[in-house]
């Protein structure tokens, strides 16, 4: 039996992570479950203790148990029962697992970008039928301010799920360089994903976008001279949308800039603190009303925070919290996040894990010649996204976000380990 026909179960299921993550959380766990529990059986079988005995998943481990210790040690009166940070470590497992089966299975990776492109041209077709019709192919109806939502549905995320896995199609376009046919539709859909991602509404997401796009004009030449191109055809529709579309210039325009004006100054029937009087905004008012909470949180306890996942329970404390606008599950960026709930000694672990990557990645990048560079390129954009601090982003243990921010790492694991 060849390579192929042992890992078939875990090859399907890896092709159809882009559709999972679209479809439904509850998919994802489970493609989880099984990719992880057959590379843990096939490993030990085959006494493959490399994928463990790595520096990558021993910083991990290390972080993992910090938080697991922080978490049994969060004050009596606000402990709290979540399977998220129990098994938190599946993050990790899922990484390794990856990275298994991308060495074991031939040209996984090549397929994988393919699958990725497949998800994003049904994505773009239903996308472009939700903004003519008003509903998508399924029937989810276009969301507040002529919002793009997909096969999302109440899940404002299309914006940011396209602009994470955009990197593989850049991949596609490097690959595709000689080849007319499929180098012209990658590039189309690239810029149908520029539109898309600017009427999903959502501002970090357009805004990574564009960090995303200077990048790889820098990073990778080959393209340079097409990509401005696509940007300036991709501009001439989105201007074009915005004279003919009052609810999309409204939410990306008329109130962006609305609230860019009203949030120079804190307003002091919001923030009555003497001290915050004079202060800035550095997103919105509810935004910042969570950022001087977590600072309030993270100056009571500065080495070790408050506990994994407890802001939500300490916003309310008058200790901490600002105003009544002070709560929410979690802070809306995730470095806030970490030193609120983990303190300095958390995000330095994490630090350690996440550099680590980088820096493997960059050095072989930097130091060596090789026909993966671009690939590596691409692959770190993907991982990077998820590390920009300067915009809001979801619960650091959300389980959606925290399975795409694994993923990159596998395929880099997969590439720096060769």
């Amino acid at each position: 039996m060849n390579l192929f026909q042992r890992n078939k179960i875990e090859y399907y299921l890896i092709l159809l992570i882009p559709f999972s993550a679209v479809i439904s959380i509850f998919f994802l766990e489970v493609s989880l479950i099984i990719i992880t529990g057959t590379f843990l059986f096939k490993s030990l079988r085959d006494k493959e203790y490399k994928y463990f005995n790595n520096k990558f998943f021993l910083l991990f481990l290390i972080f993992y148990f910090y938080i697991l210790v922080r978490y049994f040690f969060i004050e009596k009166d606000y402990f709290f029962w979540s399977s998220s940070i129990i098994f938190y470590f599946r993050f990790g497992l899922y990484a390794i697992a990856l990275w298994y089966f991308l060495k074991n299975i031939f040209n996984l990776d090549k397929h994988f970008t393919y699958s990725v492109f497949i998800c994003f041209t049904i994505l773009a077709i239903d996308s472009v039928f939700q903004f003519t019709f008003e509903k998508n192919l399924i029937g989810f109806t276009v969301r507040e301010e002529g919002r793009l939502s997909s096969f999302f549905g109440d899940e404002l995320v299309l914006g940011s799920y396209l602009v994470r896995f955009l990197p593989f199609i850049y991949i596609l376009l490097l690959t595709n360089l000689n080849k007319n046919k499929n180098y012209i539709l990658s590039l189309l859909l690239i810029i149908l994903c520029d539109v898309i991602i600017f009427l999903s509404g959502e501002r970090a997401a357009a805004g990574l976008m564009i960090i995303q796009t200077l990048y790889f004009l820098i990073m990778l030449k080959r393209i340079r001279f097409m990509r401005i191109w696509s940007i300036v055809v991709s501009s001439i529709i989105i201007v074009l949308i915005l004279i003919n579309s009052t609810d999309v210039k409204n939410r990306m325009i008329n109130t962006t800039s609305k609230e860019l004006k009203e949030n120079n100054r804190l307003n002091n029937s919001i923030f009555p603190h003497e001290d915050l009087k004079f202060g800035y905004y550095f997103v919105s008012p509810t935004h910042t009303n969570y950022l001087y909470t977590s600072i309030n949180m993270f100056k009571n306890n500065f080495l070790f925070g408050k506990g994994p996942k407890s802001y939500r329970y300490f916003c309310s404390d008058e200790r901490y919290n600002i105003n009544h606008f002070s709560c929410a599950t979690h802070p809306h960026n995730f470095y806030v996040q970490m030193l609120a709930e983990l303190g300095i000694v958390g995000l330095g672990f994490l630090s350690f894990v996440f550099f680590f990557v980088i820096w493997k990645s960059l050095n072989i990048l930097f130091t060596k010649s090789n026909k993966d560079q671009n690939y590596l390129i691409c692959l770190l954009s993907f991982f990077l996204i998820n590390l920009w601090p300067l915009t809001s982003s979801g619960n650091f243990f959300n389980n959606w976000l925290s399975i795409l921010m694994f993923v990159p790492i596998s395929f880099l694991l997969y590439k720096v380990q060769k």
